[in-house]
C-alpha cells in the first residue's frame, strides 16, 4: 500500500505542475473563482493520497473574510484545512523553498514571514490585512513552530494586528486539529533533524490517520487589543483540543 500512495503521490504531482500550476497562476491573475476549487480539490487528493482522512466538527462562521486562528501539529494541517475551505495562509519564509512543500504553499498564495524579523511584522500584518479586505479567508499559527500535537503552545498576538487594522467586517474564527489513529493521538510531526521524504514516506506506511479539525464560536475583536484576543483564542483552541483529547 505504500508504494501505491508513493507512486499516486509522484503522479498528482506531476500532473499538478503540468496542468494545474499554469491554470492556478492564471485564475488568482485574474481573480477566477475556479482557484478556490483547484486548491480544495488538489488538497483533498493529497490527503486521500498521504492516507488523511480529515473529520471536521462544526464550520467557520457564516460571515466573511474570517481570520482562522489554529494550533499547529505538521505541514500537513496546511492540506487538511485547504481540503475543506479555500485559505490563505501565513508561513515561514523559508517555507517557500522547501520540496513539495514550498510549491503547495505558493500555489495557494501563501504569505510568507521572515523567522524571527520583528522590523517586519508590519508589513506582513500589512499583507494579511491586504488578503482580508480582498475577500479571502486567512489562517494564522500564532504558536509560531509546529508542536507535537499533544497541548497548545501560547500564542504570540504580533499577527493580531492584522485583523484589527482591517476596517470592515470579519470574524476571528479558531480552529484545533487533533491526529488520531482512530482512537488514539498520534505523532505526525516534522520537526527536529527530520528530512522530509522519509518523514513522508513514514507518513504513507502509516496511513488511515485521521485529522480531526473542530471549529469553536466566532471571537469579536472590537476594543480588545491584540494580547486580549492572542490569550483569548488560545484558551478556545486549547479547550476544544482538550475535548476532542478526552
Amino acid at each position: 500500500m505504500p508504494y501505491i500512495r508513493a507512486f499516486a503521490f509522484v503522479a498528482a504531482m506531476a500532473a499538478a505542475f503540468v496542468f494545474l500550476v499554469p491554470i492556478q497562476t492564471i485564475a488568482r491573475r485574474r481573480g477566477w473563482a475556479v482557484q478556490h476549487s483547484i486548491q480544495t480539490g488538489f488538497c483533498r487528493l493529497m490527503c486521500i493520497v498521504i492516507g488523511i482522512k480529515v473529520a471536521p466538527a462544526g464550520a467557520l462562521p457564516a460571515s466573511r473574510p474570517r481570520f482562522v486562528v489554529s494550533n499547529h501539529v505538521s505541514w500537513t494541517d496546511i492540506i487538511a484545512l485547504a481540503s475543506l475551505y479555500p485559505l490563505v495562509f501565513l508561513a515561514k519564509s523559508e517555507v517557500a523553498g522547501w520540496p513539495v512543500l514550498g510549491f503547495l504553499a505558493r500555489l495557494q498564495g501563501t504569505v510568507f514571514v521572515p523567522r524571527g524579523s520583528r522590523k517586519d511584522i508590519p508589513l506582513v500584518n500589512a499583507a494579511l490585512c491586504g488578503v482580508l479586505r480582498g475577500g479571502r479567508d486567512l489562517v494564522v499559527f500564532p504558536e509560531g513552530t509546529s508542536s507535537a500535537g499533544v497541548d497548545v503552545l501560547p500564542f504570540k498576538p504580533a499577527h493580531f494586528d492584522a485583523i484589527q487594522a482591517y476596517d470592515g467586517a470579519a470574524a476571528i474564527a479558531p480552529a484545533a486539529i487533533l491526529y488520531t489513529d482512530g482512537a488514539r493521538p498520534v505523532d505526525v510531526g516534522w520537526y527536529g533533524d527530520m528530512t522530509f521524504l522519509p518523514h513522508l514516506w513514514s507518513l504513507m506506511k502509516r496511513g488511515g490517520v485521521h485529522c480531526r479539525v473542530a471549529f469553536g464560536d466566532a471571537i469579536a475583536f472590537e476594543g480588545k487589543d491584540r494580547k486580549a484576543l492572542a490569550a483569548e483564542t488560545e484558551a478556545q483552541v486549547r479547550a476544544m483540543l482538550h475535548e476532542m483529547r478526552g
